[in-house]
């Protein structure tokens, strides 16, 4: 049985090259991957927001399903909120008969998974001004090592820094409007233990509102298991897309 596509959302201040361990490990064990390009990321139109986060989201997940693929998509910190909203009217109930591809479950990986009606500067305003320098139209971290690669090999965790880009406020300020888990997806939270951008008491709380056969997994790992465990990532993603394709019957 062909195994479903997993798609990778980064957050922010992050581009694609972020999952190219996890990716590749993934691959090893038969997955094909894909990984967005998020637009208000290093860009250089400040007007650029969550919104523009949506489409490009919601692109390449169009292009996976016309394609036939079963999805998996994993949203990383802020690439939670652009992923709850892309798979708005993407859900497949069978009324229009079969279809091939289709979005079987949104795992968020440490990621934030907002209420409908909240903007990210308003439900996690204590972490990004802890973590983040807001300038004007742009945002930059503010001390990356400690926030997003405290267990990262030193050697790899200064090279992901010299790759950061600066991320637009505006995607911040974009409000949610939809959350799949209350609207008949299947999702999943994957928790980073020792994360301390998006403390694990916080992660708890927002996979508290998933219904409860959620899949629900823990790694020992800071904010960025993807670089630090790349292969227990990859594992986990494993046994999330076992019970992804369980469920989905």
């Amino acid at each position: 049985m062909e195994l479903p596509t997993i798609l990778f959302t980064p957050g922010a201040a992050h581009d694609p090259w972020a999952f190219d361990l996890v990716r590749s490990a993934l691959s090893k064990k038969g997955f094909p991957t894909s990984v967005v390009t998020l637009a208000t990321v290093g860009s250089p139109d400040p007007s650029l927001g969550l919104k523009d986060d949506i489409a490009a989201v919601r692109a390449e997940l169009q292009r996976l399903i016309d394609a036939g693929n079963e999805v998996i998509v994993v949203a990383h910190s802020y690439g939670g909120i652009p992923v709850s909203n892309a798979v708005d009217g993407l859900k497949h109930d069978g009324k229009a008969g079969p279809r091939n591809g289709d979005v079987i479950m949104i795992l968020y990986l440490t990621a934030w998974a907002i209420p409908v009606g909240s903007k990210l500067l308003d439900f996690a305003g204590d972490e990004l001004s802890s973590h983040w320098n807001i300038q004007g139209d742009y945002a930059s971290a503010v001390d990356p090592i400690n926030t997003f690669y405290a267990d990262v090999n030193p050697a790899l965790a200064n090279k992901a820094v010299s790759l950061l880009r600066t991320q637009n406020v505006q995607a911040i300020l974009g409000t949610s409007s939809f959350a799949p888990w209350t609207n008949g997806f299947e999702v999943g939270y994957i928790f980073a233990e020792n994360d301390v951008a998006i403390p694990l008491a916080v992660q708890e709380g927002m996979a508290s509102e998933f219904p409860a056969d959620s899949f629900t997994a823990s790694l020992p790992s800071s904010h960025s298991p993807f670089l630090s465990m790349p292969e227990s990532l990859a594992a986990t993603i494993q046994q999330a897309s076992k019970h992804a394709v369980a469920k989905r019957g």
